[in-house]
């Protein structure tokens, strides 16, 4: 036991980023949205790992995704990449787990902007001709993104299942300042604390972080006051620097409503046998 905990205590000083590269993983991201009832958003893709250089090669491939509120739940970016379903996404990542290049990236980017572009298009409130414009509207600023922007996006495929920074030792409690969106879609930094500790040879860091804000009275609607909280749980890996498993709750207030948005991870190992030839 005391071995195992010094060994911990090592890792997490000195991270690393080792996939595994017998076997590919199964990344899952699910969101909910519970307010007056309950919609859910669903992502599932295989990662597989090769060495490359001094980093890695990853494939990803998109087995499915679903939203029955796509409008609120799925980012436009996420409802865009069901486009790439059933289609092999190469990446590249240095030896820390950064992704650096995506092959063919301007086509698969020009693919997720026309898949978002459609799904506005088919809107039923909106005459065909008024749809269309949204459409436009809503995509144009997606393709104007700059190359580097375009890459982190298309890299969440990869990345969320990477640390994204090095894990403080077990026993630590450390400030956080996060960005996050108000409940009135404006940014703010939440500020708060992250806890770190062992959890059965891995390390489970538990995030909690809060904002208030004010938004003054208008022409056309009263003031009002909101907040938006935030609790995230990670169990990782460091001897791989891999996420293991996540959820994050986050709890919108306005006056005496409240939004509650949970979204869950999970990062688990698949046969070989599943990648699709």
């Amino acid at each position: 036991m005391l071995l195992a905990a010094i060994a911990l205590q090592a890792s997490v000083a000195a991270p690393i980023f080792a996939p595994p590269i017998d076997a590919p993983l199964r990344i899952v991201t699910e969101r909910t949205e519970i307010a007056s009832d309950q919609r859910h958003y669903r992502l599932e893709r295989l990662v597989r790992f090769s060495k490359e250089g001094l980093g890695y090669r990853a494939e990803a491939l998109i087995l499915g995704s679903a939203s029955e509120a796509p409008q609120v739940l799925g980012n436009l970016v996420e409802r865009g990449l069901s486009a790439l379903a059933g289609r092999t996404i190469v990446l590249h990542l240095d030896s820390n787990g950064r992704v650096v290049a995506i092959d063919a990236i301007a086509d698969l980017w020009e693919r997720v902007c026309q898949r978002v572009s459609d799904a506005a298009a088919t809107r039923q409130s909106l005459a065909p001709g008024e749809a269309r414009t949204l459409a436009e509207r809503i995509a144009a600023p997606l393709r104007a993104l700059p190359p580097e922007r375009q890459r982190a996006l298309l890299a969440t495929l990869v990345a969320a299942a990477i640390l994204p920074e090095p894990l403080d030792p077990p026993g630590t409690v450390a400030p956080v300042e996060l960005p996050g969106a108000s409940p009135f879609g404006t940014p703010v930094t939440l500020r708060g604390t992250r806890s770190t500790a062992a959890d059965n040879g891995l390390i489970r860091t538990t995030t909690l972080a809060s904002a208030a804000m004010d938004l003054p009275a208008r022409s056309d609607a009263p003031a009002a006051s909101g907040s938006v909280a935030l609790e995230r749980i990670r169990t990782s890996n460091p001897r791989t620097g891999l996420i293991a498993s996540g959820l994050d709750t986050t709890r919108n207030r306005v006056g005496g409503r409240e939004t509650l948005l949970v979204t869950r991870l999970r990062v688990e190992r698949a046969n070989p046998a599943d990648w699709p030839d």
